[in-house]
């Protein structure tokens, strides 16, 4: 009797295989944590945004006496503020002499009143403390504030 010949693959040959499947794995998983960095960044960055938003209506929101809204070139806000976040913030006073000049009455009407100061500019720096993320974890905003608009 004739002896058959088995077929299938021999140890090297699996062998081979697995190696080549490792080193391909592996890049997938490189890549996998890789996207799950950035999107966290992503993440982040959206949070940052939704907190100067938040702080920048809390200021309008507030009225134009309030202490916190005096000129200050820069302090702390933590009102609100979610941890793992910081919020320096700056107001700077200016006056705007001749509105015929600036304003679009329809849209924007000129403040009323002899005030030393007509507008508010606010400036915000809403930056994240989370240091394992990508790159630089800052987000700058600015507005205007005035008297009788909120």
């Amino acid at each position: 009797m004739r002896a058959r010949r088995e077929s299938g693959f021999s140890l090297l040959e699996v062998l081979i295989a697995l190696a080549i499947l490792g080193v391909v794995v592996l890049g997938i998983v490189g890549l996998f944590t890789h996207s799950v960095v950035v999107n966290a960044s992503g993440y982040d960055y959206a949070r940052l945004a939704a907190v100067a938003r938040q702080v920048l209506e809390d200021i309008q929101s507030r009225p134009w006496s309030d202490p916190l809204l005096d000129a200050t070139t820069g302090a702390d806000w933590t009102i609100g503020v979610p941890d793992g976040i910081t919020v320096r913030y700056a107001i700077e006073d200016f006056s705007v002499l001749n509105w015929n000049q600036v304003q679009n009455t329809s849209v924007w009407p000129a403040p009323t009143g002899a005030l030393p100061a007509n507008l508010k500019k606010v400036t915000l720096h809403v930056r994240s403390t989370r240091s394992q993320l990508l790159g630089r974890r800052e987000f700058v905003t600015t507005a205007l504030k005035v008297p009788n608009g909120g």
